[in-house]
Parts: structure tokens; C-alpha cells; sequence
């Protein structure tokens, strides 16, 4: 069965654009393209999906739209440097911009060295 993925709305992108705008508090160019995508592990087909793309600190992101209200999001370093969101798919794009943002941060702290719950105690004398 074929069919056809919508494409991003212009709120959306907009919604998509503050968040990074907040994150990174620096202009930060985020652009439309196409991915080929396997939606389903067992089958080897994939369907184009429409993507929001980029990149900030060295690292490169993705947003696809798999379906009407369905999102997955992955973050990416090199082509062998992949990692996705620790939820497979969102229906609220938001929520896939906010994990994937928060994924990705905690990630970089912890390859700086700071885990995302630890907690640091002071000895004062």
C-alpha cells in the first residue's frame, strides 16, 4: 500500500525552529528535506518521508514525519555515529524536537564527563 506522507506545516517548523533557537541561543539554519526511511523492521521497503534537518555543535539532527501524526527523531555525528530517541515514534511533534534536544545534551555531558544525575558535594571546613 502506498501512500503519502504530509509535509511539515509552517507552524510546525516554526515550533521546531524556537526550540532550537532556545537551545542553542544562536542562529541555527533549519531546513526541509526528504529521507528514505524503513518504517517496519520485517519489511525491506522504504518510503520517502518528509525531514527537518540540522546541525549544531558538530552534531547533525533529524526530524521525520513517518506518518499523519507520527515523528521519530535521531541525532547523528557520522554516518556510523547514529543515535536515536530512547522512544521509537511521537504523535506530537513537539515532543520528538524536546527529546531528541534532551538526548542529545545529555549525551555530550556525559562524553565531557558529567552525568546527567549526578549530584557534586562540597566539603567545607
Amino acid at each position: 500500500m502506498s501512500y503519502s506522507i504530509p509535509d511539515f506545516s509552517e507552524q510546525q517548523v516554526s515550533t521546531v525552529q524556537q526550540m532550537i533557537d532556545a537551545r542553542y541561543k544562536e542562529d541555527i539554519e533549519l531546513q526541509l528535506a526528504d529521507s528514505e526511511v524503513q518504517t517496519d523492521s520485517t519489511i525491506l521497503d522504504t518510503i520517502v518521508c518528509p525531514t527537518l534537518f540540522w546541525n549544531a555543535r558538530e552534531c547533525n539532527f533529524v526530524i521525520m514525519r513517518t506518518g499523519e501524526d507520527q515523528y521519530r527523531a535521531q541525532y547523528f555525528y557520522t554516518p556510523h555515529d547514529q543515535y536515536p530517541t530512547q522512544q521509537s515514534y511521537f504523535t506530537e511533534i513537539e515532543d520528538c524536537a524536546a527529546a531528541v534536544l534532551r538526548e542529545q545534551s545529555d549525551y555530550e555531558r556525559e562524553a565531557e564527563g558529567v552525568k546527567h544525575d549526578a549530584t557534586t558535594a562540597v566539603d567545607i571546613n
